[in-house]
Parts: structure tokens; sequence; C-alpha cells
């Protein structure tokens, strides 16, 4: 193509000489040789002076029209050599249109990165639904609720991939009434999954007419049952010390006891329930400060050996009463830095806990282990064991199976512990078989880490 128009300006100058060549012969009437090579000279220097100036301009245009097919076609790098006079500033508008042009795709790409990984990492699932309720996108999220996999559902109407002619409802309104969304819960799938469904219109959205947004409740739901049973637990476990009180109260103002030893029976039990309400209020209380982090903590070094042998002495009473032995370790096991009243009430909480549980003549068994970093106390029993439908909540405050209904206590001893290993960096499982009793299982790094 240069060549073709440099070849045009060669014809173009040698066309003017020759112009120029006849024009002096008319004017002088003179055939001399003089005047033959003056024009023919003209005519050379012509072509030549018209072959270079339009050949680099030809080659300016040609290299700014590949570049620019290239550009279109994705190679967004794309630049060519800024070329001299004239045609320069074509050379350097197109380097500066297409550095625009990179920077401005740049861009794009980076925000739909962006806006693919905010998508992504959602725990919400997100659905955009084109006007005619055909899927455009969806995220992980909805893939694991409708099931199925992402490709398969691009391009397909909505209903075909939730299956749930309520939630379709919903997108049709919203596409419907583009000026407002529309939130509802709903029950989906067989299981019957809690769902908060939020569908947003997008105005200028191209092919995405409509977000749906579906958000699980399934935790939301679990936590206020925990905070209902919650509610629950404490009521009554205030209420039967309460009422017991009131009743023995009112007996002795309503002059129903008849000899001193009544009474000083009376007044030992209003004692002993009082006694249950000041422990659960200040176990309350306790717990509300661990779990806020307001217990104030001081690690040092101590060996869990000797935690379980001072735990165990406090306990001696009872554990012989119940007729059950504590073996304990050696007291030199488990050295960890730690705070040591939290550690031997964590240490008291499980033994009294596995006492509790374990039949007359039984055993309780304390066992430290080396796991590298971290120390790992097991305290076992020869219990009934715990009911596997029971086994995911016995940290919870106030939880008590139905074997564990009848015993006293208020079920709060297992949620300190829970929170005060936190409090220290570590964890703590429960284990069990029933009929083959239950064991609780404490890892503490053995470098105090503090709250994790």
């Amino acid at each position: 193509m240069s060549r073709d128009v440099a070849l045009r300006g060669l014809l173009i100058g040698a066309l003017a000489g020759i112009a120029g060549f006849v024009a002096g012969a008319l004017v002088s009437g003179s055939e001399s040789s003089v005047v033959l090579l003056c024009a023919v000279g003209a005519a050379v220097l012509g072509g030549a002076g018209g072959y270079a100036v339009l050949y680099r301009s030809a080659r300016a245009i040609h290299a700014v029209s590949l570049a620019a097919d290239r550009v279109a076609e994705g190679e967004l790098e794309q630049r060519v050599h800024d070329a001299p006079g004239p045609v320069g500033e074509l050379t350097h508008a197109f380097n500066t249109m297409a550095g625009r042009v990179q920077h401005l795709i740049d861009g794009i790409a980076a925000e739909e990165a962006r806006l693919e990984a905010v998508f992504d990492a959602s725990t919400d699932a997100m659905v955009a639904v084109a006007r005619d309720t055909s899927v455009r996108f969806l995220n992980p999220a909805a893939v694991g609720i409708f099931g199925g996999d992402m490709s398969s559902a691009i391009g397909r109407p909505f209903i075909e991939t939730a299956r749930d002619f309520e939630l379709d409802a919903i997108v049709r309104r919203a596409i419907a009434s583009p000026e407002r969304g529309e939130t509802t819960v709903i029950t989906f799938g067989p299981r019957r999954i809690p769902l908060r469904a939020s569908a947003a219109p997008i105005p200028n959205g191209g092919d995405w007419a409509v977000l749906l947004m579906l958000t699980d409740l399934t935790e939301v739901q679990r936590i206020d049952q925990v905070r209902r049973d919650f509610v629950s637990n404490v009521s009554h476990e205030l209420r039967t010390p309460l009422s017991s009180i009131r009743a023995l109260v009112e007996t002795l103002e309503e002059g129903g006891v008849d000899n001193q030893a009544d009474e000083q029976e009376f007044l030992r039990r209003i004692h002993q329930q009082t006694d249950r309400l000041t422990s659960l209020v200040n176990e309350l209380l306790d717990l509300s400060r661990i779990e806020s982090g307001a217990i104030d903590l001081r690690p040092e070094p101590l060996q869990l050996g000797a935690l379980v042998a001072e735990a165990a002495g406090l306990l001696g009473t009872r554990a012989e009463a119940q007729g059950v032995t504590v073996r304990c370790p050696k007291p030199e096991d488990g050295p960890v830095e730690a705070d040591r009243a939290s550690i031997l009430r964590v240490v008291t909480n499980l033994l009294d806990n596995a006492i509790k549980y374990s039949p007359r003549g039984s055993a309780v068994s304390v066992a430290i282990e080396d796991e590298g970093d971290l120390a790992a106390l097991t305290v076992r029993d020869q219990g009934e064991g715990i009911p596997p439908q029971d086994l995911p909540r016995v940290f919870e405050r106030f939880y008590k199976g139905e074997s564990a209904r009848s015993t006293l206590g208020a079920g709060l001893g297992l949620a300190i512990v829970k929170h005060l290993v936190r409090a220290h960096g570590g964890t703590v499982t429960a284990a069990s078989e029933p009929g083959e009793g239950a064991s609780f299982t404490v890892r503490l790094p053995k470098r105090y880490v503090g709250r994790r």
C-alpha cells in the first residue's frame, strides 16, 4: 500500500516536471539541449520528492492501520513509532488513544475481577437474571444451594435451576416492577432450609435485570433457639430455689414450725437455696466476663499433672462419697504457660463432671500427652456416655441432656471450661460412645499465646 502511494507521488512529480518542460519550450521556442536537460531534471526531482514525502506518510498510515487492527483483536499493548512531519500528529494521537484504551480496559478487567472475587467469596447465594428470567450469572454459594453446575445453569430459565415456584415468582415480580425490589423469608427444598430471599432490580444493568440474593438463616435460627433456651433455663434455675425459699419463709411466717429443731432445719434449707442462687449468679457473671475478655489472665509456668492432683484433692470428699476413684498422671507431666487459677478451674470442672456421671465403684482417669507445641489433657469416665444428639451441644450454657436433667447443677461448668480454654488460645473437644463413658480433651499451647 505505501509503495503504491509513493509510486503515485513519483508519477505526479514526473508529470509536474514534464509540464514545466512544455511550458519552457512554449515560452522560449527553443529546442536547445539546455532546456531539455532542465525539464528532465525537474521531472526527476519532482518525482523523487513526491515519492519520498508520500512514502513516509503512507508507511506511517499503514503502521497505524495494522496497529488499530491488532488493538481491535485484543492486543492492547500495540503502539507505532512516532513519524516525523505532519503525519506525526496522527501517530502520536493513535498512541495516546491506545494507551487510554488499554488503561480503561485494564480498569474494567480489574473491576470485574474484584466483583467476581466478592461474589465467589460471599456465603450468600447470588443469581443474576435477565428480563426473560434466564440465568446470566450465579456464584458458588448459589450452586451449592441449587445443585448442578454453573455452566449448565447459564442461559436456562431460572425456574429450571431453582425448581421452586415461590422463588421464581419473587424474581418475576421484581422484573415486572423495576422501581422496587422485594425481600421475604421462605423455606427451600426438601430439607426446608430457611432462606431470606431479596430480589433487587438493576436499572441499566444490560442483560442483568434482577439480582437475587439468598441468605441461609439456619445458623441464625439456631442461635435464636439457643437464646430462647438460655432465657428459659435461667428462669427455671432461678425460679426453683426462689420458690423453695418463699415456701420455707411463708411456713415460718405462718407459724407452721412447732419446735426449734424444725425451725433450724428450715433455716438450713433457706441458706442452702441462697447459696445455690449465689453460685448460679456468680457463674453467670464469671462466664460473661470470660466471654467478653474482661478476665485478667496472669500466665506462669506450671505443670498440668500437679493441677490435676490439686483438683482431685479438692474433690476427694465428693469422689469418696460417690465411690469413684480418680487416677492422676505424674505431677511433673504437662508443662505449660498459663493462668494457674483458670486452668485449675478447668480441670476441677472436668473432674467434677466426670465424677458426677460415674457409677459407684468405677474410676475416672486423667491422661496427659505431649503433642509438640501443645499439651493435651484428657479426662475419661466410665459412665453411660453422651447420646449422639447431645454431643454437639454439651458446651452450650445451661444445656443438659435428658440423662442429666435430674442431676444438680445449672449446666454452666462445661461452658466455662470452653471459654477459659479459648482465652488461652486452646481447644476443648468431647467424645463418647453410649454405654462406654465420655472423654473430654483440652489442648493448650505450651507457650501462652492468648485468645484466638
